[in-house]
């Protein structure tokens, strides 16, 4: 019999041993892929441990490098720093290979995974990207980026042109329940460079004034089906953000759903080439209505009819004029 891991309503142990959020053994019930499980503790783990939860890692990285596709790696959340109320940091740059596929990287809080203010919390350990994705299929959930500490770029990078040039190497990314506070204003809190079929989802964006939370760059390789949903953006002390979501030419049938937006310059700014919809979305601009259109706080061109705004509204309770889409 395997070790426990005594997180959420059912997990495995290293040997596939299914049990539930007691602990209690269940049956011999394989994890879907029949992949192992790691586990992260930043406090009491080493690297020359087996990653289990009685010997876990002390690194995230050290549990990405012994994985394997499709494995599932718990991060438990570090001991709040003195005089702190949330948790300690680990400090790394991290990097999915290619060859990693499907990988799972969960956040721990109190009361299971998923929880990410008080989960782990990450933050840049040189002026690079926080976490590159560079496989296809990766899963990330409660997690906490601090994008911009030690002169970060990027916060996440899903990187859709390494390991598979024709179309991209991080698609089908699957980022849920996260929490990113601050972010460079010209690489955004997460990045993706192509790809297609990202799914964010129920994350929060705690931006200051010059940062950019999402950003689609405008590359050569396909950018195809990215997912916006449940998502809430908002400003460091309700300051007034200059951007929130910059969208290229180059994304196509993006969906920006159901997402809440706090003050801003501009909200969501689309280059005249991309297409997709926004809808169901929430735009705080005060007692001023919120317009899509060229130069609007919505920015789409007037010439770009292939994006269209449907169910949304303004900050003084108005749907958005999307005379501009």
């Amino acid at each position: 019999m395997g070790t426990k891991l005594r997180y959420g309503p059912m997990d495995w142990d290293r040997k596939n041993n299914a049990y539930d959020f007691g602990g209690s053994y269940i049956t011999n019930f394989s994890n879907p892929y029949g992949k192992n499980v790691y586990v992260v503790d930043g406090d009491l783990g080493r690297n020359s441990g087996v990653g289990d939860a009685n010997d876990p890692f002390k690194t995230i990285q050290q549990a990405i490098n012994t994985a394997s596709t499709l494995d599932t790696i718990y991060i438990r959340p570090k001991a709040p720093d003195a005089d702190a109320s949330e948790p300690g940091t680990y400090i790394e740059d991290l990097t999915i290979p290619y060859a990693k596929h499907g990988l799972k990287l969960i956040g721990l809080g109190p009361s299971g995974p998923g929880i990410p203010f008080f989960g782990p919390k990450i933050k840049n350990a040189t002026a690079t990207a926080l976490l590159t994705v560079n496989a296809s299929g990766v899963y990330i959930e409660g997690l906490q980026f601090n994008c911009t500490r030690n002169s970060g770029t990027y916060g996440i990078l899903l990187s859709g042109h390494v390991g598979y040039t024709t179309l991209a190497g991080s698609v089908g990314a699957t980022i849920h329940n996260c929490y990113f506070k601050n972010a460079s204003a010209t690489y955004g809190a997460i990045s993706m460079e192509g790809g297609y079929a990202t799914t964010i989802s129920r994350c929060v964006f705690h931006l200051g004034t010059n940062h950019l939370g999402i950003n689609f760059t405008d590359v050569a390789v396909p950018s195809n089906g990215h997912t916006i949903e449940y998502c809430n953006f908002k400003g460091n002390n309700g300051a007034s953000v200059t951007k929130y979501i910059a969208v290229p030419a180059s994304t196509k049938d993006f969906n920006i759903d159901h997402c809440n937006f706090g003050q801003a310059t501009t909200f969501i700014s689309v280059a005249d080439g991309a297409s997709g919809m926004i809808s169901n979305c929430t735009f705080n601009n005060g007692s001023t209505a919120v317009v899509a259109t060229n130069g609007g706080a919505i920015d789409i061109p007037t010439a770009c009819d292939e994006v269209g705004v449907a169910g949304c509204y303004g900050g003084d309770g108005t749907l958005v004029d999307a005379d501009g889409s």
